[in-house]
């Protein structure tokens, strides 16, 4: 409640101002999801059964723009359904605070933003809002911004701790505990290309005599992102690589590439083919010690290398790694909009099988396996979407071996979804 008392005095403060002087904006959002599980994310077990459930997220906000700052609130209530007592009081803290934020405007060109705030760039690979999950991604950082007619270059950094103290302390959260990155765009009238430069610090936390303290390993991410789009044609490719130590000071040597052509031969049809290679760690004992697994960081990983979301969610890292090839389309009819998706899975670094019954290690096929994704949206109102999915994976023994289960399952993932913007025609106080 006091969230919510909070953005009804701030939007009362902003409603005294003059309209000549700033506006005010409302936002929100409310989004439900069914989902089927059946073999999400990795092969359920034979004795395990799929799962149902479903999930909502309300998000209520106000943007207040000054001619020389601006302020962001958001809030959001993200839950399962069912996940307290209808006769429980609801204090299990799942409503939170998405955005809370300030700009300071210097000039037309220059701006600082501070506070809570999604950070997304490019295709979203590396640094992403993480809108399809229900909660979000979000930071704590402040970044200095540039802007003119053919640039845009980013300054971030970052630096985090639970709570304030009066000694050094250490950060247990499964979460970075600083960073610094540097993201410059430029464009063309056909093509435009990004650099990116990311200084990342993970805690590493260690006992000596009963006492614990922290160490900071620094990995390095840098590489670029560009686009060309002329009529009919789309052409996308990025690469990126890392180096540095990860959080366990195992040096780190990996990279990430992709390279996409897509063609429209109408305004209703789009295909596009592709590949996507993501360096792994070998399972082979006898290869070196350093840390060969890319990690995409704080991308919205969803959007690649299938829906089903066994690579990268919240899962294969410091593993095998990934070459994916896919072939995809998306056919736009009246309200609605078609989406196929066909991906070819292999695993980029040695999968060894230490079956009992073979005398010595073998290296297996890396052949991961196939999956389908299908999807149809319905764009019901301006304001109102209505989405729907199934993917099928069609998985190997590889597959099984790496994610740790050798029972034959079938493996697929149905969704619905509705997304309502209440307020994304309706600005009265401006």
């Amino acid at each position: 409640m006091k969230y919510l008392k909070g953005l009804m005095t701030i939007i009362t403060i902003a409603l005294s101002v003059s309209a000549t002087m700033a506006q005010l904006d409302i936002t929100g959002q409310y989004r439900v999801k069914p989902e089927f599980r059946n073999g999400y994310q990795q092969p359920l077990l034979a004795s395990e059964l799929p799962s149902f459930h479903v999930a909502q997220r309300a998000r209520l906000g106000a943007n207040y723009t000054h001619k020389l700052f601006k302020f962001k609130l958001s809030l959001q209530d993200v839950r399962t359904w069912g996940n307290t007592s209808n006769i429980a009081i609801d204090d299990n803290g799942y409503l939170s605070v998405y955005e809370a934020n300030v700009s300071l405007f210097f000039g037309k060109k220059w701006s600082v933003k501070m506070g809570r705030q999604p950070i997304s760039y490019d295709n979203q690979r590396i640094f992403g809002e993480l809108d399809w999950a229900m909660q979000g991604r979000r930071h704590d950082a402040a970044l200095v911004k540039f802007k003119d007619n053919q640039w845009k270059v980013d300054v971030g950094l970052t630096y985090n701790n639970e709570k304030p103290t009066y000694s050094h302390p250490t950060y247990t959260l499964n979460n970075y505990k600083t960073f610094q990155y540097v993201w410059a765009e430029k464009k063309w009238t056909d093509f435009k290309a990004s650099l990116l430069f990311l200084n990342n610090g993970m805690e590493y936390i260690y006992t000596v005599d009963s006492t614990e303290y922290g160490a900071i390993y620094y990995s390095q991410t840098f590489g670029a992102h560009l686009e060309y789009k002329k009529e009919k044609v789309e052409l996308t490719g990025f690469g990126y690589y890392q180096t540095g130590f990860d959080q366990s000071k195992r040096g780190i040597i990996a990279y990430n590439a992709s390279l996409e052509a897509a063609y429209k031969p109408s305004d209703k049809l789009k295909l596009s083919l592709g590949g996507e290679i993501l360096s792994g760690t070998s399972q082979d004992p006898s290869t070196d010690e350093y840390n060969r697994s890319f990690s995409p960081l704080y991308g919205t990983n969803h959007k690649f290398n299938g829906y089903m979301d066994y690579f990268y969610v919240g899962n294969h890292e410091k593993n095998v790694g990934l070459n994916d090839v896919y072939l995809k389309g998306k056919y736009k009819m009246n309200k609605f909009t078609f989406g196929l998706a066909n991906h070819l899975f292999f695993a980029n670094a040695a999968v060894i099988n230490e079956d009992s019954f073979n005398p010595e290690p073998v290296q297996m096929d890396p052949f991961l396996g196939y999956e389908i994704d299908f999807t149809v949206k319905y764009q019901f109102a301006d304001e109102v979407t209505i989405e729907a999915g199934y993917s099928h994976l069609f998985d190997t023994s590889t597959m099984r071996e790496v994610k740790g289960t050798n029972n034959q399952t079938t493996s697929n993932w149905a969704y619905l979804m509705v997304v309502v913007k209440p307020f994304k025609n309706y600005q009265p106080f401006k």
